[in-house]
């Protein structure tokens, strides 16, 4: 053994001396390379740095040269009494003759102009105050020399660095600049002259980091700014210095000197490119490093032979050491420690690194196995055993015992054979031992571990059952026992199929299958729902959560069982009694829809009679009978409606229809319809919307405005002073899909609401108190219904009041951004009203009336008639279109005096068509456009007026006002013809081609204040400038007289009787057409309704239909709220009675007029 250990250590000691030896090669090769590399550094320090020294020195020399001639120059300015030479352009051209540095000496006077320059020629007073030594100078009184940038003279032509001086005049004031102009180029060649080796460079830099020269300069580099380079870093630290950077400008590595100089703000850089100057030194650097390597080699080979030697040498030991014995036995018994006992199997030797100490720290030398080893109980078999064993003197292995040592209790495995002299006599044990104590408490925890698991799976209340991945059952449960009928013991071993009916376990043995074919340590689904069978054959309905685990090679499953069968019976009961439900729901919905029908039927009769019996003979009491008929009848049925709209929302049947709409102007309508209300109360209805609100959303317009008019009319029925305002916000942040969230808020100064009692505001059915329907009426359904809509829209509603104080109700809707833009004008029926321009485009005055050229703009083809016929009549042209883009096309063209433009029209409306022509170049722009609409609110006023319109005429159009707005806009006109010699202008007969006027390019006077009617206003006409009688009660239409025959007289008698019989006609086919479409249109939302409505309005308004026009005027307002009309709705049913009386009334006036002023009467 001592020889093997001697031999390795000869070894060791052989790669020792190499490594050490080939260590110091390459040391000394790596140091002579640092030697060589540190020497040619400071060779480069040294070199470039008195290389920069000189530049420095020159470029000191050049600059001090410069200076003296301005500072000459400025002692001149003096001696001439602050002013120039007279012969100073000579003397600068003499200056910069002799100085040989010089491009150009020049003055520049205080006002930034070029005054005297050497060079010839030069373009007489250039502007320089731009210039930044000329700014220099001029804010900093005490710059001294300023060295500028590398600039390209104006004056010149050619780049330079300026220098420059103030001058100033005695008192110290500012009196120009002297600029000594260099040459960049004249360094470049002095440096390109020193030599600095391949890819050297020479540059002078400023200390504010522009380029001032270079060697190897060019237009490209001069005056680049390098101010962040590494050399410019370091200048600004320190004055001097060296260091090894790539340059900015070329991107070559170079060993760079700088040196700054003292006097100038200048910075002079001489580097050698550091790949040609450190050549030589790197071939020397790789040559030590070859002879290095070279050397390293041969002692590698050396040192490979000598280990050969000595591994030869170590298996001649090794063949000697296993001669030995007791290095034989303790081989083949190789453990933590070795023992040997004599021939009384007394301990008599001990070895090894574990060997155990007792209790009391002696080694168990001279004592028996059993006087140190613990006895456990039950174990006294197991040693006699042993002690039989070692008395007939055979070898043991693995025998297990516990001593008591310093450590603590530990756990030995030994292992002996016996020892026999060369006679033959027993001399004792040999062998080895093992600590197994870890080994023996982790049995130990496994058996504890196994005991308590095994008291809780026979304690659990759960079935739990594991099978092997054969099927077969290895543990089965005390309640899985109560569960199947089955004793364990019945059970364990069998296969599991026992507890399952025939059909599912061979679906279970198909699974056994696959899972054995697979690596899963549990089947594919850990839940499982399957059949199980007891042992008296009864079947039930089990669920099974699985768990897998192995066992050495062996997989088994755990299952843990529940009897689900009386869940499955309540899962059944909760189906019929949901399916019960539901059919209860559809038979509520079915007797709702049925009811609903049934009842509406008869009052839509009950509403017509009523209709019918309305006229003009009744006396007061018969009146207010009638109105109390009316309002009942129409409060049964918005409880009808209620009660349908509750229906749907309940069954699910209510989608959100959302659409793109502008907030604010429908906000505005909504409230417009509530003003009346609000006005008969003496109540204050204001309305506001946060700035942040974008103007157009989408969202379900209908419902908004449903649940929005719900609580502005709740809020005016219990507020008797103050008002109600209605707030519109947006709540929170924009998500990122874009969608967000608006808040409206409806606060009134009202009787308020209990604390107690706002909970159950929202249910149905329910009010504040059973007072407030015998005070106020209702359903109590309005806010169940709200609250039930703005959930739809994904919102939320609520409250917050107090008794006497009034209350504040709000709701949220999720909002998007709308995607296209609107089109249209919502509208609202007023009186007719002609409203002058307050700006913008040219006004209408009063003038005698001439020949025009009109183009009208009406998409319905009875008012563009009846308008096109009173045209003519008067003596005008008139070209008529049906849409907005149609007349934008035509007034391009030009030849026209004035457009009469219709606001709502297909394609393109009135608004958008004013603003497009607005918008257009030249007087067309100024053209008259006169809107003609139903709207007379203030704030579609106000919206006409500001897209551009110059005046404003409402339907149905009174003769009288359309002649007075074309008397208005004929002044020019008429003033340019009164001018004239030429003869009179009449209007061409029907049918002959029609001329441009030269009217349109006229500029028309100031704005008069509109005409007063020539005639008052009959009885059926609204009041002009007021929302019409419908505005202000929507039950006043049945008031109304079918027929204004002043009117539909008047019409006539402008029109003629030929064109009044062809008037009649088509309004007959437009009332059957717009009854008909509105009709087949209930029940049903959007724009075509309201179109439809507002065509039938402005059509019954010029015919002299005045209920007609104000019942459609209405339906058109409810479709606009409503979002749609609702079927049944009793606007949309009268309208086919009141359409019908209205044909037949006009019918009397289709023949001429005959008779007596009495025939003018209203019918």
């Amino acid at each position: 053994m001592g020889g093997r250990f001697h031999l390795q250590g000869f070894i060791a000691a052989i790669w020792t001396a190499t490594l050490v030896i080939a260590a110091g090669l390459w040391a000394t090769a790596l140091a002579l390379a640092h030697y060589d590399n540190a020497e040619a550094m400071a060779r480069a320090e040294r070199d470039s740095g008195n290389l920069a020294r000189v530049v420095a020195e020159q470029a000191t020399r050049t600059m001090a040269e410069a200076d003296q001639i301005l500072l000459f120059l400025i002692d001149d300015f003096h001696e001439h009494g602050d002013s120039w030479n007279p012969g100073l352009t000579r003397m600068l051209r003499q200056a910069v003759e002799r100085s040989g540095i010089l491009l150009q000496l020049a003055v520049i006077d205080g006002h930034g102009d070029l005054i005297h320059t050497s060079v010839e020629d030069a373009p007489a007073r250039v502007r320089l105050a731009d210039r930044e030594h000329f700014r220099v100078h001029v804010n900093n009184p005490n710059a001294g020399l300023f060295i500028g940038k590398p600039v390209f003279g104006r004056a010149s032509g050619k780049w330079s660095i300026q220098l420059t001086r103030r001058v100033e005049n005695s008192d110290g004031s500012f009196a120009g600049v002297l600029v000594a102009s260099i040459d960049p180029f004249y360094f470049s060649r002095s440096l390109e002259e020193l030599d600095v080796g391949p890819n050297g460079a020479v540059a002078i830099i400023g200390t504010d980091g522009i380029l001032r020269a270079r060697s190897q300069m060019n237009d490209r580099i001069v005056g680049r700014d390098v101010g962040e380079s590494p050399v410019l870093l370091m200048a600004r630290r320190q004055p001097t210095g060296f260091l090894r950077v790539a340059s900015v400008i070329d991107g070559i590595p170079r060993l760079q000197s700088f040196r700054t100089l003292t006097t100038y703000p200048l910075i002079v850089i001489a580097a050698f490119d550091e790949a040609s100057f450190l050549a030589d030194t790197r071939t020397r650097q790789r040559l030590y490093l070859l002879a290095a390597a070279a050397c390293s080699l041969v002692l590698v080979g050396m040192a490979l032979l000598a280990t050969r030697q000595t591994a030869r040498l170590a298996a001649l030991a090794r063949r000697l050491a296993q001669s030995e014995e007791r290095f034989r036995d303790q081989a083949e018994t190789a453990s933590d420690w070795f023992w040997e006992m004599d021939a009384d199997l007394r301990f008599s030797h001990l070895a090894g690194p574990l060997v155990p100490h007792v209790a009391n720290g002696t080694l168990p030398i001279g004592l028996r196995r059993e006087d140190v080893a613990l006895r456990e109980p039950g174990d006294a078999a197991r040693w006699e055993r042993h002690r039989q064993l070692m008395e007939r003197r055979e070898p043991f292995r693995n025998f297990r015992y516990r001593v008591m040592t310093a450590a603590g209790l530990r756990y030995f495995s030994v292992s002996g054979r016996p020892i026999f002299d060369q006679d033959g006599h027993f001399r004792g044990y040999r062998g080895s031992a093992t600590d197994v104590t870890e080994r023996e408490m982790a049995a130990n925890r496994l058996a504890s571990s196994e005991a308590r698991y095994r008291a809780m799976f026979e304690a659990v209340g759960q079935p739990i059952v594991t099978i092997d991945e054969h099927g077969t059952v290895d543990a089965f449960n005390r309640a899985a026992e109560r569960l199947f009928g089955y004793r364990a013991a019945d059970v364990v071993g069998g296969p599991m199929t026992r507890l399952m009916p025939s059909a599912v376990g061979a679906v279970h043995d198909g699974l056994l299958a696959t899972y054995r074919g697979s690596d899963a340590s549990v089947p594919r689904s850990e839940v499982r729902e399957l059949t199980g069978r007891r042992k008296d054959g009864s079947e039930f309905a089990l669920e099974v959560t699985l768990a897998g685990w192995r066992e050495g090679d062996r997989r088994y499953v755990t299952g843990a069982l529940r009897d689900v069968t009386a869940q499955r019976e309540i899962e059944a009961s909760l189906r019929r009694a949901k399916e019960a439900a539901d059919q209860a729901n559809r038979a509520k919905g079915e007797f709702l829809a049925t009811m609903s029908h049934e009842i509406r039927t008869p009052m839509n009769g009950v509403l017509g009679a009523l209709a019918l019996v309305d006229g003009p003979n009744l006396n007061d009491d018969q009146r207010q009978l009638l109105d109390v008929a009316n309002r009942s009848g129409n409060a049964l049925l918005q409880i009808i409606d209620d009660i349908l709209d509750l229906s749907k929302l309940e069954a699910g049947k209510a989608e959100v229809e959302p659409v793109d709409f502008e907030l604010r102007a429908v906000l505005g309508d909504s409230i417009d319809l509530l003003e009346p209300a609000a006005c008969g109360r003496g109540l204050i209805l204001t309305r506001e919307v946060a700035p942040a609100v974008p103007d157009r959303v989408r969202a379900d317009l209908r419902r908004i405005r449903q649940v929005l008019v719900n609580l502005v009319g709740n809020a005016l029925k219990f507020t008797h002073r103050g008002g109600v305002a209605v707030r519109v916000g947006q709540e929170g942040e924009v998500s990122a899909d874009g969608t967000f969230f608006l808040r409206f808020e409806v606060a009134d100064t009202g009787i308020g609401i209990p604390e107690d009692v706002q909970p159950t505001l929202f249910r149905r059915f329910t009010q504040a108190d059973s007072s407030t329907t015998r005070r106020f009426g209702g359903t109590g359904l309005g806010l169940a219904i709200s609250r039930e809509l703005v959930t739809l829209m994904g919102g939320q509603i609520g409250v917050t009041s107090a008794e006497g104080k009034g209350s504040t109700f709000w709701f949220t809707v999720r909002c998007e951004p709308a995607a296209d833009p609107s089109a249209g004008v919502l509208s609202v029926p007023c009186g007719p009203e002609p409203v002058p321009a307050e700006g913008g485009a040219t006004p209408l005055p009063s003038a005698a009336s001439a020949s025009l050229h009109v183009l009208v703009a009406e998409d319905n083809e009875i008012n563009r008639d009846i308008v096109v016929t009173m045209l003519r009549r008067a003596g005008h042209r008139v070209t008529a279109v049906e849409d907005g883009l149609q007349a934008v096309r035509l007034v391009e063209e030009g030849g026209f005096d004035l457009v009469l433009m219709d606001v709502q029209m297909p394609v393109m409306d009135g608004v958008t068509a004013t603003r497009h022509i607005r918008a257009m170049p030249g007087e067309v722009s100024r053209l008259p456009i006169v809107a003609l609409t139903g709207n007379v609110m203030p704030g579609h006023r106000a919206e006409y007026l500001a897209a551009g319109m110059t005046a404003y005429l409402t339907k149905p159009i009174v003769s009288a006002d359309l002649y007075d707005v074309l008397r208005t806009a004929a002044a020019p006109r008429a003033q340019e013809d009164g001018a004239g010699a030429g003869p009179d202008r009449t209007a061409p007969p029907q049918g002959e081609p029609e001329q441009s006027s030269p009217a349109r390019n006229a500029t028309l006077p100031p704005p008069v204040p509109p005409p007063a009617p020539s005639s008052a206003p009959s009885p059926g006409a609204p009041s002009s400038g007021a929302p019409s009688p419908g505005a202000r009660d929507p039950e006043h239409w049945r008031t109304a007289p079918l027929l204004d025959a002043q009117q539909a007289d008047s019409l006539r008698s402008v029109i003629g009787d030929e064109a009044w019989i062809q008037t009649v006609a088509a309004f007959r086919r437009t009332v059957d057409d717009s009854v008909a479409a509105i009709r087949d249109g209930a029940g049903r939302g959007g724009a075509p309704l309201v179109r439809m409505a507002h065509t039938l309005k402005g059509t019954a308004a010029n015919v002299g239909a005045v209920r007609l026009s104000r019942l459609a005027s209405l339906l058109e307002q409810r479709v606009q709220s409503l979002g749609g009309c609702p079927d049944g709705d009793p606007l949309a049913e009268a309208l086919g009675t009141v359409a019908d009386a209205t044909l037949d009334a006009l019918s009397s006036h289709i023949q001429p007029a005959a008779g007596s002023e009495a025939e003018h009467a209203t019918v």
